[in-house]
């Protein structure tokens, strides 16, 4: 009994199998759903081409399939299984320097599922500029960003090798004759970097040519690197220091009354400026020095100073008028 359930009936069983899996294929397939998507579009150019100029690397893709396979089709997008590829076929003239074509963007051209629907495709078609490469050697250019630590400047640079091998468009390798490296960060060094030298840096991989009146940058190669020397060095700051009083400097048993005819004098002094911002009027000494003079007066003297160390005066040294006197009875008795 329980074996005729399994055996008999064998045709009626199979077909009753068949039909199922056809009804569970035409259930998944009735349902369809849309997806937007932006796809990349590869390029392929033949050897000793590029491409300078491309209108759009992206194209928008509007698809209708089966619910399940247009599930699947954002992932696969993103995962760049799925993509408009196209190659730019061989001429047997050879292709033109700064040649313009335009590539139509059809459905040939992605590689979708046969159940997928193209819908719409946005652009229709891409614009590009081929040119022949060409290879040059350009002078080297040291790109800084940043700036130095306050009171510090880069007062000399060098890089080795001065010149590199580049790869690129031919029409614009002919206009330029060098090239930056990447740029190197120079902010807040002082001259304690300069022990650090030399620094490896790459090569910027781009040139920049003049198209009417835009500057254009245009993508190059260079596989080089190129080592660089700055010599990095203290700048003097100035600042100006007002009614700083003048001290007289005289021996014990000077004879002679003197006297300044103006006791305070203004300077300005120059260091580094981590040092003048430290600097108090206190620190400065000024004075002249009386010792061999003798009446009569007026004298104009100079004037001496003590500073801190690595301070001295930004400008000539300023003078003083001096009166020098016979001391009078009553100061000699006192």
């Amino acid at each position: 009994m329980i074996k005729e359930i399994f055996t008999g009936n064998i045709l009626t069983k199979l077909m009753a199998f068949v039909m199922a899996i056809a009804l569970w294929l035409y259930a998944i397939n009735r349902h369809t759903g849309d997806v937007r998507e932006m796809v990349n579009l590869n390029i392929s150019v033949p050897e000793g081409i590029t491409i300078q100029e491309q209108s759009a690397k992206e194209v928008a893709l509007h698809l209708r399939g089966p619910q399940h396979i247009i599930d699947n089709l954002s992932v696969m997008i993103k995962a760049n299984k799925i993509l408009a590829k196209y190659t730019v076929p061989e001429s047997p003239q050879g292709i033109e320097d700064r040649e313009r074509q335009t590539i139509p963007i059809t459905r040939q051209l992605l590689n979708l599922p046969k159940d997928v629907k193209l819908i719409s495709i946005n652009p229709d078609k891409v614009d590009i500029l081929l040119s022949k490469l060409q290879k040059k050697r350009l002078m080297v250019n040291i790109q800084k960003k940043g700036e130095p630590f306050i009171g510090h400047a880069i007062t000399n640079e060098f890089v080795f090798p001065k010149e590199v091998e580049v790869t690129g468009p031919l029409n614009a390798l002919k206009e330029v004759v060098s090239i930056n490296t990447t740029p190197i960060d120079v902010s807040g060094i002082t001259t304690e970097q300069n022990r650090t030298f030399p620094w490896k840096i790459g090569i910027d991989q781009k040139v920049i040519v003049k198209r009417g009146d835009k500057n254009v940058s245009v993508p190059v190669e260079c596989a080089e690197d190129v080592r660089i020397w700055l010599q990095v060095t203290e700048q003097p700051d100035t600042r100006l220091f007002e009614k700083i009083k003048i001290k007289i400097m005289r021996p014990p048993d000077y004879p002679y009354e003197a006297k300044l005819q103006d006791e305070y004098a203004t300077i300005k002094v120059k260091g580094t400026k981590p040092l003048l911002d430290k600097l108090i009027a206190e620190d400065i000494v000024l004075y002249v020095d009386v010792t061999l003079l003798k009446p009569p007066g007026p004298y104009k003297q100079a004037i001496k100073c003590v500073f801190p160390k690595n301070v001295e005066f930004a400008d000539k040294l300023p003078e003083a008028h001096v009166d020098i006197k016979e001391k009078t009875r009553s100061m000699e008795v006192k």
